[in-house]
């Protein structure tokens, strides 16, 4: 069974519509494609990350089980950082939204 992580922060960047999810966790060794399922809430805001490839790596949440109303598959780049981008987010989840459950924030900032 797969352990669970928390996230730490969800960034959007918009010029390259990326969602950044944030965790001190879970780390890779190098920069790395991985197979994940998305859960997604009512609204299609991010609740959790699970990977599916091997080596098994630890889910990541953002909100709770009980939020989850559906699942969709992506590719998602995981970083040494323990920071996972989703590309394509706009087609995937309401990341460009503020996300409910965990600190969300826009990357980078805009200036003021």
């Amino acid at each position: 069974m797969q352990s669970s992580h928390a996230a730490t922060s969800v960034l959007y960047e918009p010029a390259g519509d990326t969602l950044r999810v944030r965790t001190v966790e879970v780390r890779s060794p190098a920069p790395a494609m991985r197979d994940v399922s998305l859960a997604l809430d009512a609204a299609g805001h991010l609740v959790a990350v699970r990977f599916e490839d091997a080596p098994p790596r630890p889910s990541i949440t953002v909100g709770p089980p009980s939020a989850v109303a559906s699942w969709v598959g992506a590719r998602v780049l995981a970083m040494e950082s323990g920071e996972l981008l989703i590309t394509m987010a706009a087609k995937r989840v309401r990341g460009h939204e503020r996300n409910p459950y965990v600190a969300w924030g826009v990357y980078p900032a805009p200036s003021t």
